[in-house]
């Protein structure tokens, strides 16, 4: 276990195509748009596995664990309860550190591990942030987390920490495939910064409205947690319909206009 990686890119002409449209934009006639359509579609196979990997579970049941801790009169100390924190402090920092050791031993990938982790990180990050009033940063004097935490505790702030989630992790992992090639065929540093810049973007935006685009999966998120997290925590099985539902609807978003 942990010694799986996601191996070689594909070396179909599809892909190949892929790649010479990388080195068209180097010089400032490639789509980034199509690139990542392309993209997705020819990684649809290993797309698939994410929704049964372990590591990915474990992270999605952080959050979980998180949201559902707002439902208690003292939600730090159910997190240190269940050795999420290692004391009564609560901050977006102590919770991205603690991301990193929640049930870590539960691989089959480090690539999809640093996905999903990552990926959590990001969503708690940028659902605090836009939780906080108005005019006030992550850096302001007198901010109070567990006020602003309070909110995950519904299933609308349960859905919006999910959407990020699964946004970002897919976010990541195209990424991951088309930095890897831009890498080696886009030499111009600042070509290939601009590459990253529109990518990043791009599939931001493509993830995202995979997510919201279907209304089904982003009102059953909230429904799954108001009802499973009722009177107990959810358990492995209900989190593992969600993440296995969620991950299906997106696939099917993302490829829903097949590419030739």
């Amino acid at each position: 276990m942990g010694h799986k990686r996601l191996g070689s890119l594909p070396k179909s002409k599809a892909w190949r195509l892929i790649v010479e449209e990388l080195s068209s934009f180097a010089l400032g006639k490639g789509d980034v748009n199509e690139i990542a359509k392309k993209t997705l579609y020819q990684v649809r196979d290993r797309f698939n596995k994410l929704e049964n990997d372990p590591s990915v579970k474990a992270t999605f049941e952080f959050l979980v664990q998180v949201s559902y801790a707002f439902q208690h009169e003292n939600p730090t100390k159910y997190l240190v309860d269940r050795n999420i924190l290692e004391k009564e402090e609560l901050s977006v920092l102590k919770l991205a550190r603690a991301i990193n050791s929640y049930k870590s031993e539960e691989l089959q990938s480090h690539e999809y591990q640093s996905f999903a982790r990552q990926a959590a990180i990001d969503a708690i990050n940028n659902w605090y942030s836009s939780n906080l009033d108005q005019g006030v940063s992550l850096f302001s004097k007198g901010i109070e987390p567990e006020n602003v935490f309070s909110k995950a505790g519904s299933g609308s702030g349960f859905c919006e920490i999910s959407r990020l989630f699964f946004s970002k992790f897919t976010e990541r992992y195209l990424k991951y495939f088309l930095e890897r090639e831009a890498s080696s065929k886009i030499t111009n540093i600042k070509a290939r910064d601009r590459f990253n810049k529109e990518i990043e973007d791009h599939v931001d935006e493509i993830s995202r409205h995979a997510f919201e685009s279907s209304k089904i999966t982003q009102s059953y998120a909230a429904g799954w947690y108001n009802k499973h997290s009722k009177d107990k925590l959810p358990n492995e099985a209900d989190i593992q319909k969600l993440i296995n539902r969620t991950f299906g609807k997106m696939r099917s978003e993302l490829l829903h206009e097949e590419i030739n």
